[in-house]
């Protein structure tokens, strides 16, 4: 089985240094670039592909949340965690708009990294226990009303089962194959459910999902212990 191809921003070469120390536990994870800034960051991924970027935000020259969306605009089956000092709202909910399917600050443990690594490789999504507080004030403070209360349209059995795994992070390849049914009737699914919903992004889609208890958070965030 071939390693997981991952590269490494960030713009302080010895906190390079100790995340690599902490990938290296992992034996199925190979580093194959390593960046001290946003566009270079954008140059090595595009030039080895790579399954996995962890990424900064703050870094010169190009943030890691732009670097993100120019990243994903090239390679979009790339998965990126943001790794930051930064825990507010602003930042999480920007970085997850940019593609990001992982958020984890940098005091937290080498074991949290790890455990974002491996569930976003999956095709999950990952947020630290402090990002995921921030975002479930957000979504309180955000609440989307229940579109069966409102008389509008319904959201069929197998919109929800698509929006499910929108919101798991699967890409509509990786649905179609589950679902058996072809990526175009996937997309089609997409289309009416953010038509129904009156969603924009797939940020929306987490809040809808979350705040129907269509998808429940604790689950979602994969919190450790």
């Amino acid at each position: 089985m071939s390693r997981y191809r991952v590269v490494i921003a960030d713009d302080h070469a010895i906190f390079r240094e100790g995340i690599k120390m902490v990938l290296s536990r992992n034996p199925d994870l190979e580093i194959v670039g390593e960046a001290s800034d946003g566009r270079e960051a954008v140059r090595i991924a595009l030039d080895q592909s790579p399954n996995l970027v962890i990424m900064d935000i703050a870094m010169p020259g190009l943030t890691g949340i732009e670097a993100t969306r120019e990243i994903l605009a090239e390679l979009p089956e790339t998965r990126i965690i943001i790794l930051s000092v930064h825990s507010r709202k602003t930042f999480i909910m920007e970085a997850l708009k940019a593609g990001a399917r992982g958020y984890v600050v940098k005091d937290s443990t080498g074991e949290k990294l790890l455990h974002a690594v491996t569930a976003v490789l999956k095709g999950e999504s990952y947020l630290d226990s402090p990002v995921a507080s921030h975002l479930v004030e957000e979504f309180v403070r955000m609440p989307f009303s229940k579109v069966e209360e409102t008389g509008g349209p319904a959201v069929t059995d197998r919109e929800k089962q698509i929006l499910r795994l929108i919101v798991d992070g699967k890409t509509n390849r990786q649905i179609a194959e589950e679902l058996c049914i072809s990526p175009k009737t996937v997309e089609n699914h997409r289309a009416n459910i953010m038509s129904k919903l009156g969603l924009h992004d797939v940020i929306d889609m987490v809040k809808y999902a979350i705040s129907t208890g269509l998808v429940d958070l604790d689950t979602w965030t994969r919190p450790s212990s």
